[in-house]
């Protein structure tokens, strides 16, 4: 094989690793932060006690594992609430709940749009496609290690989900 085919497949090579560190960092890298404190879901929050949980929405069923326990609400598809070591790390908002108006601390909740996300929370998010959800954008705080995602379809929130990156790893 000559230089040239040597000179043009590395530079291939080159070019394909390239791409593939951008798309990574686009999806993993640094994102500005985003004051998350006191953010939460409804009457909970990040860090707070479990027992405020039983308090706020006694009609919860609860589910106890290995590491944590996970309290929701009619079915384990509507509003999930994840512990451990007697601390919520997880809240996820997926259906409403009747009788029950739901919002982040800034107001936003399923069917909220795009826009009112944006106007909210700003515009230092991360765009990332997920399996589970589809198309979610994601903030994040580094001083809580929070992360508030909301799952996007025709431009309105169809998922809320905020947890703590450090205690909880979620699985998109």
């Amino acid at each position: 094989m000559n230089k040239k085919w040597i000179l043009i497949i590395s530079i291939i090579i080159l070019v394909v690793l390239l791409a593939v560190g951008f798309i990574w960092f686009k999806n993993n890298g640094p994102i500005k932060d985003t004051s998350l404190k006191e953010d939460g879901i409804g009457k909970l929050t990040i860090g707070m006690d479990e027992e405020h949980i039983r308090h706020y929405y006694p009609e919860f069923a609860i589910s106890h594992g290995k590491n944590n326990n996970i309290y929701y609400y009619n079915d384990e598809d509507s509003f999930i609430v994840t512990t451990k070591n007697k601390k919520i790390v997880c809240i996820e908002l997926r259906n409403e709940v009747p009788d029950q108006k739901l919002t982040t601390k800034k107001n936003i909740t399923l069917g909220s749009s795009l826009k009112e996300v944006e106007k909210a929370y700003g515009k230092n998010y991360r765009k990332k496609s997920t399996e589970r959800y589809g198309n979610v954008i994601e903030f994040q705080d580094s001083k809580t290690n929070q992360k508030l995602v909301f799952g996007i379809f025709d431009n309105k929130v169809n998922v809320i989900i905020f947890y703590d990156y450090e205690k909880f790893e979620y699985q998109f």
